[in-house]
C-alpha cells in the first residue's frame, strides 16, 4: 500500500512538469515527423511488488489516429508466507514465478492533441492476464513422526477494461506513457494443494492458517476455500472489479 501511494505521488508531481514541457515543444515545432514504433520499459510492477519484475511493451502506430500495443513481462510477488506458517509448518524451500501479458488498441483523441501520435491523450480498450505459480516444501512442527509435504498453488487474473492515458514524446525519441485510469471487469481463478504425510488434525490447522493468511492479504478472495472438507485442495473462481495504472519509459523509432 505504501508503494502504491508513493507511485501515485510521483505521478501527480511529474505530470504538471511534463505537460508544461510538452506545450513548450509544441510551440517550438507544431509539426514534425513521427515514427511507427515505440519500445517501452514498465517499472510499475518493480516499484509495487518486487525488484525482480521486468516488463516491456511494444506499440505500433497503425494510422494517424490509432495504434496497437502489446505488453509482456516476468512477474514475482513478495512471499505470502515467511519461514513458518502459524508455528505449525516450517518452509524449507521456495519456488515462484509468473507472467503478465496485456493487449490494448489505442484511439488517440486528435482533436485534443497538437502533435502527431503517439503523442497525446488516448482511450484504449484492453485485456490483460496475470498468472502466478508457487511451490513450498514444508515440514510439520511439533510432531513425533516425520511429517513433510508441499504447499503449491497457481493464481491467475483476466481483466477486460478501458483505459485513459497520456503519452509524451520528447526530442522525437524519448516517450513517457501514463495510464491514469483503467477500470476493468476481472475474473480471478486458481488452485491450492497440500500434499504429503500430514495427519488430518494437522491438515485442518494448516488449512485454516493458510486461509486466514490469504484472506488477510487478498480480501477480494473471501470465497476462496482451500477446502471445506479438508481434502487437501481448493479452487478459486470469482468475478470482481479490477484496475490498471502504470507509467512507461520508451524509445520512439
Amino acid at each position: 500500500m505504501k508503494k502504491a501511494k508513493l507511485f501515485f505521488f510521483v505521478i501527480m508531481i511529474t505530470i504538471p512538469c511534463l505537460v508544461s514541457a510538452g506545450k513548450s515543444d509544441t510551440l517550438k515545432e507544431s509539426k514534425k515527423p513521427f515514427h511507427k514504433n515505440v519500445i517501452k520499459f514498465n517499472p510499475t510492477p518493480m516499484l509495487l511488488w518486487s525488484s525482480k519484475n521486468v516488463t516491456f511493451s511494444y506499440e505500433r502506430v497503425i494510422n494517424n489516429k490509432q495504434s496497437i500495443a502489446l505488453t509482456l513481462g516476468y512477474l514475482e510477488f513478495p512471499p505470502l508466507f515467511k519461514d513458518t506458517i502459524g508455528r505449525l509448518v516450517a518452509i524449507n524451500s521456495r519456488e515462484k514465478y509468473g507472467i503478465n501479458i496485456a493487449l490494448e488498441y489505442r484511439f488517440y483523441l486528435t482533436t485534443r492533441n497538437g502533435r502527431p501520435i503517439p503523442d497525446g491523450v488516448y482511450l484504449a480498450p484492453y485485456c490483460s492476464y496475470y498468472g502466478y505459480h508457487f511451490k513450498n516444501d514444508i515440514d510439520v512442527l511439533h510432531t513425533s513422526v516425520d511429517s513433510a509435504g508441499q504447499v503449491k498453488g497457481n493464481f491467475y487474473v483476466f481483466n477486460l477494461g478501458v483505459e485513459l492515458g497520456y503519452q509524451f514524446v520528447f526530442w522525437k525519441r524519448l516517450t513517457l506513457d501514463f495510464v491514469l485510469v483503467g477500470p476493468a471487469i476481472s475474473y480471478y481463478g486458481g488452485r491450492l494443494d497440500i500434499t504429503g504425510n500430514i495427519n488430518e488434525t494437522k491438515l485442518k490447522e494448516i488449512n485454516e492458517e493458510l486461509y486466514n493468511k490469504l484472506l488477510a492479504k487478498y480480501p477480494m478472495i473471501g470465497d476462496f476455500v482451500i477446502n471445506k472438507s479438508f481434502e487437501q485442495n481448493g479452487k478459486l473462481e470469482l468475478f470482481s472489479i479490477g484496475f490498471r495504472y502504470l507509467v512507461q519509459i520508451g524509445f520512439h523509432f
